[in-house]
């Protein structure tokens, strides 16, 4: 290692201590950024026959314009309109107020009341038996509303809105009694009643700005008017996504924190791990049963340590508190800019494909612990949609200095068998015991000011699922809504009963449904919708697919409070445990059935942003396949997706490709005829089919987008990206001259020196290389190496990829020493960059192992082989390209230690692979069959080596060129089975084509040279061909060794010793002088 750093301040120039400066700075922001969520719910309050008009005009007119205007401003509006359709059985009920009120208290303090000459339904001289049951059932909660027991609903509404307290964003309408007069009595009221409601009204004069109106139309646009300049002074600033993601979180944990109970010796713990984990820190993993309050034990952690650390930086993602939170590229996505808004970091393009946020997201870990460090929390790793994602291939292993992780995750799952493999901290939530079972019980109840007899705490406590905080704090909900002390004991031992936690909430439910009055079509259908639904549905979206009226919708809200949590306006579960419930309760095939053709239709007609996010996801759940195909390759819904959920469009491809609908042949026909198609949108679209593996239609789009550019830097876009696809298909001579044109371009409009310059001297660099065009391929690395470096700097990503590419030219022309030195700064930089678990690390460990096992050197070659192989795996899992590279790599290192077997399997298992992924004739799949003919001729089989070869041989012939120096290796490799299976004159043949070759791509002196020699001696050995024929190509091999390895060195050795052997026969053998080798 002290070699490589001599070599890195040789070649790299790295002033001295830099890399220590990086990490001593530190930046002290300011506090952790926080912010409340952007929800708006308006209630509307007015009397209902006179006022049908003013309603109508709100639903069909002021509440889409406004629900647009706030939409812009990442605000969800909500209209809430009890009066709206109430019927007789509805109001039965004898709840009306307590639902009334209720909602009030949600929308605060957005109110609007509308007032004409009627005053709304009240007590008159002759009692109301329902309205007096109506207030009676809601005063147990509204105790205040017993002093208004002669008033009016509306009125009660108003004086809680308003009246009780101050409110400055309560508006009021009255509208001009000319209007009523002329109207007949439905618009009128009695003597009583007018009396009372003018009272009210000068009262709200009093104390409320007042809007007087003539017509309903007036009102319309005063409303709107008025609820604009509200809305726009409330939220001055449209808030970024990233903005409205950090409040959604940040309004998940603060609930949580704030019914936390207990847990002191936990922080402290977690206090005490976090000191000690400074420079070489190893994350934390806070395992537990499901429910049995992890999340809100780190929500209750994060909010003590900013309170208690302002000036660092504390990073918390709680896995299934969003609807995004779920997505690991929109959770990586946020983290990433998260670290980047923190550190005022250079704005780069976050990587829109997953495999790329995985690559980047060390790289920024990296960048926060250059900056001060960070606390990055992340809730219930378990809960990822992507079932194969919790294998957490995407979290790295190891983590920068100042860089702190704690993640909590469920102790039966495939993620928590991961993080025990890895070896890092664990921290056990463990069971309730009985002492803080019945401090839980006591302190809950007492929120709602009740109390239970001992008799009834120990039932409680005792029930050995009691253990299980979830379970615990459920079963305590359904004590304190529990009407009679009577029936109290059957009803705890009801619920005791259950096996489980989802048993207890289906007991949950029942009781809800006979609270609601109804069968279980309406709870169910509502719940199997939320189940449904990708992410939850807004109050609006429920109303309209179920067809309720507001009020029964209230009523259903309220009544499922502990099950469905609003989070930024949308609804979803609780907890999974819900979820489950709710499945073995609800979802029958039937009723999935019709919910589903219900979100359908429904989504059919909304809005853009909410189509794309939930339609595609319930056509392929539906498995309608064939409408998914239309709906995302339609230009603007595909577009819209690649700029907000490419990670989407993946999924979306991939499901309608395993079903035979061709997406990608359906986007390229619809973007080619959409005329308002631009070149850059073109070159979007094909890069994305591109990672699809889609060339065909990549192509296409690729070379349309050449007919439209508009300045010659789109040209140079387009040279580009066409000859990157061009290379990754092995096309090299169709890629040649468009990366050289695009070089052209950029340094005409750059100038020579840019790191646009540099980017294409590379892909430059990387082609000629794999055309074997050496001698062009150096001085474009070398160039690119100095250009970042005076640029970008030694410890920049582009920079480290100069130094690899130099080391992999210079291992193809066999300087050694060269590649090796490279390779090792490479490393170096790559891994100060990103960290050690990088691809871009593994790509140089790879490459430095290959090195390794050309020299001999197996056990390092093993060594780094296995690293690499263990990156990619974490990271891309088991099908990949470059997983299938390196298993071709480390079963080469099996052949040469003859472990024959296991080096079968693992070129088996790679030839599939790039089989699978690159297709049947790319050079990586002739690589590999080349070095499985090395493996079978190690063990003799012959005529299977042979086979192999020629495969391989065919292939490069075809792809690379005759002419190609790997198109020699393989001619070389059949020559010498057919020597050894006796056709010695088609050996011969091919022999004499591959030395032709090499010496053409080489030059006469080159190691590749040398081996051909030697092999042809031999041959000639073998047809008893004279010494004249024999002695010149010794002659010339030794040259050749000696030149480069010395007179001392095994292959030297080796050489002489054939040489001996085979050109001078026992009894005519000479003296071989010293300058010749004879000391070794």
């Amino acid at each position: 290692m002290e070699d490589a750093q001599c070599a890195l301040l040789k070649y790299a120039s790295v002033p001295q201590g830099e890399a220590e400066e990086r990490h001593a700075q530190n930046v002290t922001p300011s506090r952790n950024k926080r912010s409340e969520p952007r929800n708006i719910r308006v209630f509307f309050s007015s009397t209902f026959k006179d006022m049908l008009e003013e309603r109508e005009l709100v639903a069909k007119k002021v509440t889409p314009a406004l629900r647009s205007f706030c939409a812009n401003r990442g605000i969800l509006f909500n209209q809430v309109d009890l009066r709206w359709g109430i019927t007789q059985d509805q109001s039965q009920s004898g709840s009306s107020i307590g639902i009334c009120l209720t909602e009030v208290d949600k929308c605060r303090p957005w109110f609007v009341s509308m007032l004409g000459e009627r005053y709304g339904w009240s007590q008159t001289e002759s009692k109301d038996e329902l309205l007096t049951k109506t207030f009676a059932n809601a005063s147990a909660k509204f105790p205040w509303i017993s002093t208004f027991s002669d008033r009016s609903i509306t009125e009660l509404e108003i004086r809680h809105a308003a009246l009780n307290t101050s409110n400055t964003r309560a508006l009021f309408f009255f509208r001009d009694p000319q209007y009523a007069h002329a109207r007949g009595p439905d618009f009128n009221e009695s003597a009583q009643n007018t009396s009372k409601l003018n009272r009210l009204k000068g009262e709200i004069s009093d104390h409320c700005t007042v809007s007087d109106y003539a017509t309903p139309q007036e009102f319309g646009e005063k409303l709107q008017e008025q609820l604009l300049d509200l809305i726009s002074r409330e939220f001055p600033e449209v808030p970024s996504a990233l903005s409205r993601e950090r409040a959604i979180h940040h309004a998940f944990a603060s609930a949580r924190a704030s019914s936390y109970i207990g847990g002191e010796p936990y922080v402290y713990a977690m206090n005490c791990f976090l000191a000690s984990q400074v420079d070489q820190p190893k994350p934390l993993v806070v395992i537990g049963a499901s429910g049995c309050g992890k999340s809100a034990l780190l929500s209750h952690f994060t909010k003590r340590y900013e309170d208690d650390h302002t000036k660092e930086f504390v990073l918390a993602h709680f896995i299934g508190c969003s609807r995004l939170s779920t997505d690991l590229g929109k959770m990586l996505t946020r983290i990433i800019n998260e670290i980047t808004s923190r550190f005022d970091l250079t704005k780069e393009d976050v990587a829109s494909d997953l495999r790329g946020l995985c690559d980047s997201f060390p790289k920024y870990l990296w960048e926060a612990s250059r900056h001060g460090g960070m606390l990055l929390v992340i809730d219930a790793v378990d809960q990822l949609h992507d079932k194969d994602l919790q294998a957490l291939r995407w979290l790295p292993e190891h983590f920068p200095p100042h860089v702190r992780l704690i993640v909590s995750c469920a102790d039966t799952t495939l993620a928590m068998d991961t993080l025990r493999e890895r070896n890092w901290r664990i921290l056990q939530v463990q069971p309730l015991d009985e002492a803080t079972r019945k401090n839980i019980i006591s302190a809950k109840l007492q929120e709602a000011s009740k109390s239970l007899s001992p008799h009834h705490v120990d039932r409680i406590s005792g029930v050995p699922l009691a253990e299980n905080p979830l379970f615990l704090c459920t079963l305590l909900e359904e004590v304190k809504v529990h009407g009679s002390f009577e029936t109290l004991d059957s009803r705890i031992a009801e619920c005791t009963t259950a096996t489980d936690i989802p048993a207890l909430f289906e007991i949950v439910l029942s009781r809800i449904e006979k609270d609601l009055g109804s069968s279980d079509s309406l709870v169910g259908d509502c719940l199997v919708c939320v189940l449904l639904s990708r992410r939850g549905l807004t109050e609006g979206e429920l109303i309209s697919i179920l067809s309720l009226a507001q009020v029964v919708w209230s009523e259903l809200a309220i009544a499922l409070g502990e099950l469905l949590e609003n989070t930024s306006g949308f609804y979803n579960f609780t907890h999974d445990h819900v979820r489950q419930a709710v499945r073995a309760k609800y979802a029958t095939q039937q009723r999935v059935s019709c919910m589903q053709n219900l979100l359908i239709e429904y989504f059919r007609g909304v809005d853009r942003e909410r189509s794309c996010d939930e339609l595609p996801f319930q056509l392929l759940q539906g498995n309608m396949m064939n409408e998914l195909g239309r709906l995302v390759t339609t230009p603007d819904n595909f577009f819209f997706l690649l700029n907000n959920n490419p990670f989407d469009l993946y999924q979306y491809f991939h499901a309608c490709k395993a079903v035979g609908v061709n997406a990608p042949a359906m986007l390229t026909a619809a973007i080619c005829e959409t005329s308002w198609m631009n070149c850059g949108k073109m070159l979007q679209a094909g890069k994305l089919l591109q990672d699809l593996a889609f060339y065909r239609e990549a192509e296409m789009l690729f070379n349309k987008g050449q007919q439209v550019v508009c300045h010659s830097t789109e040209v140079a876009n387009v040279k580009d990206a066409l000859g990157y696809l061009y290379r990754l298909q092995a096309r090299y001579d169709e890629a040649c001259p468009l990366f050289e044109g695009a070089l052209s371009i950029q340094q005409r409009e750059y100038g020579l020196e840019s790191t646009e310059v540099a980017s294409s001297m590379c892909n430059l660099a990387i082609l000629y290389r794999k055309m074997g065009n050496f001698v062009g391929a150096e001085p474009l690395y070398t160039k690119s190496c100095e250009i970042r470096s005076k640029l970008l700097g030694v410890y920049h990503t582009e920079t480290g990829q100069s130094y690899n590419g130099l080391g992999c030219l210079y291992q193809d022309q066999g300087k050694d020493k060269l590649a090796e030195e490279h390779f090792l700064i490479a490393l170096s930089i790559r891994e100060n960059c990103n960290g050690p678990n990088h691809p871009d690390v593994a790509m140089t460990l790879t490459n430095l192992a290959s090195l390794y096992l050309s020299q001999a050197h197996y056990d390092d070659a093993e060594r780094l082989f296995t690293r690499a192989l263990h990156i990619y795996e974490s990271i891309y899992g088991e099908s990949h390209p470059d997983v299938a590279h390196t298993l071709a790599y480390l079963a080469g290192v099996y052949v040469e230690r003859g472990k024959y077997t296991a080096a079968n399997l693992l070129f088996v298992r790679a030839i599939a692979i790039k089989k699978a992924l690159l297709g049947p004739r790319h050079p990586e799949v002739a690589q590999s069959l080349s070095d499985m003919g090395v493996l079978h001729a190690r063990m003799k089989d012959y005529d299977t080596a042979l086979d192999l070869y020629q495969q391989c041989l065919s292939i490069r012939i075809e792809v690379l060129g005759k002419d190609h120096p790997d198109t020699a290796q393989s001619m070389n490799n059949v020559a010498a089975i057919l020597v050894d299976k006796g056709m010695h004159g088609e050996a011969e043949h091919m022999y004499k084509d591959a030395l032709a070759i090499t010496e053409a791509k080489f030059g006469p002196t080159h190691q590749n040279v040398c081996q051909t020699l030697l092999k042809l001696a031999n041959l000639h050995q073998r047809q008893k061909k004279s010494l004249s024929k024999i002695e010149p190509l010794y002659v010339r091999s030794l040259a050749i060794l000696k030149q480069h390895y010395g007179e001392v060195h095994p292959d030297v050795a080796l050489c002489l010793n054939d040489y001996a052997v085979r050109a001078h026969p026992v009894g005519n053998a000479r003296v071989v002088t010293p300058g010749a080798g004879a000391e070794i």
